[in-house]
């Protein structure tokens, strides 16, 4: 075997990885537990196991046997359980158990499976709370089996419901009224009332829309509304006295939860706590169950996490301001002991713990790794580099490159530029491998990989991020040109082998971007959209585009038709690779298939894949490992880079290189 073979990721290695996620710090500090999941399903049902591994010293050891679906680990104020939900009972559908910390067996203590999500404790450790998806009554049941199952769009909807489970009667019920949706919800200090973040419909649109907070009391079954909010208030945190309310939400146009408010509880207006942060918040938390709060902040493409007190003071938490961290962290009940999933770009995910001091600079306060589920892949991982390049005059962006080995290629490379999702969304210094995120396993051939962030993306402040208001496709087109051109100029890409790829936005800013030059010699477009109009009114959130554009199609459709890739379709030179998942219902699957007919009917090269049963983001095994490999060797028969993979690639016109 080769030396390139040997430092070559495949595609296997990378859609069979195990990660990490959910991890729970115990109240005293001592044992963590979390998830391990594979990335991707071979089967009809995910299977995921706990896995605790001390705070300190000692390996890490699975705690559930994995042949379930078991997630959502969470300490019992004591310390003494873990109360977990498991689909072990009926496959597909979660109920909630309890194990406790020393092992054993798991107890069913919910006697109904379905949807259910958000678990958590109330703090004084007499109820288990859940959100639950009201379940199919007998009588739909009959409907369906009799395929009776007319469907009337917007009406008979099921409801996300909160649930209280008394632990000493092993009683449950629902506490939420009728007809209202529960997106997320927040145990006041006293266990005696919670915050509820919630909407008129069930409909993923309304939290683009205006929604409300409202407080529920669960001995009287007193509901009442708080205040309402365009967006939704994510991440809820009560103060440890009970008078505030913590919530991140939007500071501009874009619906986008990037800053830290409160509110009092009793009446007022909301207070931005964060308003001088030049990054955006990502993440809120508690410390020591409301003193002050914990948030993830980027700023640029690396996270940090802060202390933010109740007036908005912010200092350093964590000793770690590179990197990122993946979901929320998590700390003891004295606020001491921290831990949360991390990786760079040159790092798989993987849990680190750290001890928390007034000194962030001291020695016992360095991260401290606790997992380490690939080092085979780690080992092969590509040199990383952040950069920066000129737009438009007086515009600065900031991008991740990624580099072959040294050794393996050199420069002039040929480079590939992945656009991600959102808008609101970034490229940030994290590992970046798998069937949506190819830049290491594209560099691992030979090829230089831009990540760039143009305007529109998180982690440079509301300004950058309301940048697209009126000028969709304007100058995020030009800061990711621009990025392309630099790297040509400074002699790290080849200009005669350019691409361009991204999935959702950035398939559609990949699909705008071979209209509007013919700089490439190939296109991945993944989840992608091409007709803003047909987008808006085929997918689940077309109040989104209201953070862009003044109105809706329907009131004024020539903004969205005049940044329409489709518009543009005969211009199209550079050969496309199309892809998407039959039952996607953020982009309709309709999108891809519109495209490719408008470049099938003009002769352009190209070709259409799509995949049954999968949604916007892909989970079976098998069609991770067909997404991934046709794009490797899209770009490897387009720009001539090697690979071991393959699959047949035809397409339905020459490329312009025969």
């Amino acid at each position: 075997m080769s030396e390139k073979e040997t430092t070559t990721l495949t595609v296997d290695e990378l859609v069979a990885m195990r990660r990490p996620f959910d991890v729970e710090v115990a109240p005293d500090g001592e044992t963590i537990v979390y998830v391990v999941r594979s990335v991707s399903r071979e089967e009809e049902h995910w299977r995921s196991s706990l896995w605790i591994v001390p705070f300190v010293e000692g390996d890490a050891r699975q705690f559930t046997s994995g042949l379930w679906h078991d997630r959502e680990p969470r300490w019992s104020p004591d310390g003494t359980w873990i109360a977990f939900l498991s689909d072990r009972a009926e496959r597909g559908k979660a109920s909630v158990y309890l194990i406790p910390r020393d092992g054993g067996e798991a107890v069913r203590v919910f006697d109904q499976a379905g949807e259910i999500d958000s678990l958590s404790w109330s703090p004084d450790g007499r109820f288990l709370a859940f959100l639950m998806v009201e379940p199919e009554t007998e009588e739909e049941k009959q409907r369906r089996e009799r395929r009776d199952d007319a469907r009337v769009w917007d009406a008979d909807w099921k409801y996300r419901r909160l649930w209280l489970l008394d632990l000493r009667t092993r009683v449950a019920r629902v506490v939420s009224p009728e007809r209202v949706q529960v997106w997320a919800y927040a145990w006041a200090p006293d266990s005696a009332r919670l915050a509820l973040a919630v909407s008129g419909t069930p409909r993923v649109d309304d939290l683009f829309r205006v929604t409300s907070v409202a407080l529920l009391d669960i001995e009287s079954g007193e509901y009442r509304e708080l205040f309402t909010m365009r967006g939704v208030a994510e991440d809820l945190v009560w103060s440890a006295d009970g008078e505030w309310l913590a919530y991140r939400g939007p500071l501009g146009r874009v619906v986008h939860g990037e800053a830290v408010f409160r509110r009092r509880v009793r009446g007022g207006e909301p207070e931005c706590l964060t308003a001088a942060f030049g990054g955006t918040v990502e993440h809120l938390g508690a410390y020591r169950r409301g003193e002050a709060l914990v948030v993830v902040g980027y700023e640029g493409l690396d996270a940090r996490v802060y202390r933010l007190e109740w007036d908005g003071e912010r200092r350093l938490l964590c000793p770690r301001t590179t990197g990122s961290w993946h979901g929320r962290v998590s700390g003891s009940g004295d606020g001491t002991r921290w831990a949360g999933v991390w990786s760079d770009g040159e790092h798989v995910p993987d849990v680190w713990c750290w001890r928390a001091s007034n000194d962030i600079s001291l020695a016992d306060n360095a991260l401290q790794r606790r997992t380490q589920l690939h080092p085979e892949i780690e080992a092969k991982l590509c040199p990383v580099r952040s950069i920066e390049w000129t737009s438009d005059p007086g515009v600065t962006v900031q991008g991740l490159l990624v580099l072959p080995r040294d050794g393996t290629a050199s420069p002039p490379y040929p480079l590939v530029v992945q656009i991600h999702g959102g808008p609101t969304s970034q490229w940030a210094n994290e590992f970046a491998g798998s069937w949506h995120d190819w830049a290491q396993p594209l560099a691992s051939r030979g090829c230089a990989v831009l990540l760039p962030n143009p305007r529109g993306s998180t982690g440079r402040g509301s300004e950058w991020i309301n940048a697209l208001f009126g000028d969709v496709a304007g100058g995020e087109y030009r800061d990711v040109v621009s990025g392309v051109e630099a790297l040509i100029a400074a002699g790290f890409a080849d200009p005669s082998r350019l691409g361009v790829s991204g999935w959702s936005w950035g398939g559609y800013l990949t699909a705008w971007t071979i209209t509007q030059t013919d700089r490439f010699r190939a296109a991945f477009m993944g989840a992608g959209l091409c007709n803003l109009i047909s987008d808006n009114n085929l997918g689940d959130i077309p109040s989104a585009n209201l953070s862009y554009f003044e109105r809706s199609p329907s009131e004024d459709p020539e903004p969205y038709w005049e940044r329409s890739p489709i518009r543009y379709v005969q211009r199209i030179r550079t050969p496309v690779l199309i892809a998407h998942g039959e039952d996607d219902e953020r982009v309709s699957v309709c999108e891809s298939i519109q495209f490719y007919r408008a470049l099938q009917i003009l002769g352009k090269p190209c070709q259409l894949v799509t995949y049954p049963r999968e949604k916007h983001g892909f989970e079976e095994r098998n069609h991770q490992r067909d997404l991934l490999t046709r794009i490797l060797q899209w770009f490897a028969q387009h720009l001539a880079l090697e690979t071991p993979e393959r699959v047949t690639m035809v397409t339905t016109a020459p490329s312009a290189s025969e």
